[in-house]
């Protein structure tokens, strides 16, 4: 088992908006069929990820869509230790909803190396994070506007963490 800490980020909501309707202003790529458009200050955060922690990608969606997006985000800059979809969630039964949650269990993740209490997962669903709620940075849910800041209170916890 590895002593690093290890970062988890969400992709959609949390890093990238995905939407099949273009907003106002140029996505900053395509995965067909939606146009992603990034958060603001997402490639700072990610060089200062990086550089203190190990980083991982967790998303509810396909694995294509993780693989396409992470690809776009990530690329060789920001080494991965690995990006799971959706087939790594737990799914359960929303009876508010009567539809699904994807449950993101950290317990999968000591098969990579680490223990649960060094994982840091950035999401902006707590009902995905409900089996481990320490270990969640919640982030306000990003729908594609500009002036949005909420990654670099991200940032600012993560460097905490980082001095622990």
């Amino acid at each position: 088992m590895t002593t690093r800490r290890l970062v988890i980020f969400d992709l959609d909501e949390t890093l990238v908006h995905a939407t099949e309707t273009k907003l106002s202003y140029e996505p900053d790529f395509v995965v067909e069929p939606y146009f992603v458009y990034l958060r603001p200050y997402v490639h700072e955060l990610l060089s200062f990820t990086a550089n203190r922690f190990d980083v991982a990608v967790w998303s509810s969606s396909s694995t294509k869509y993780v693989m396409e997006v992470t690809k776009q985000i990530f690329g060789e800059k920001y080494p991965l230790k690995f990006a799971w979809s959706v087939e790594k969630c737990v799914q359960k039964v929303d009876t508010k909803t009567n539809g699904y949650v994807y449950i993101k269990d950290l317990r999968k993740v000591q098969s990579q190396g680490y223990i649960v209490e060094n994982i840091t997962i950035v999401d902006d669903s707590p009902e995905k994070i409900v089996r481990q709620p320490r270990n969640h940075l919640l982030v306000k849910s990003y729908q594609g506007e500009c002036d949005d800041v909420g990654l670099i209170a991200v940032r600012e916890t993560l460097e905490t963490l980082s001095l622990l």
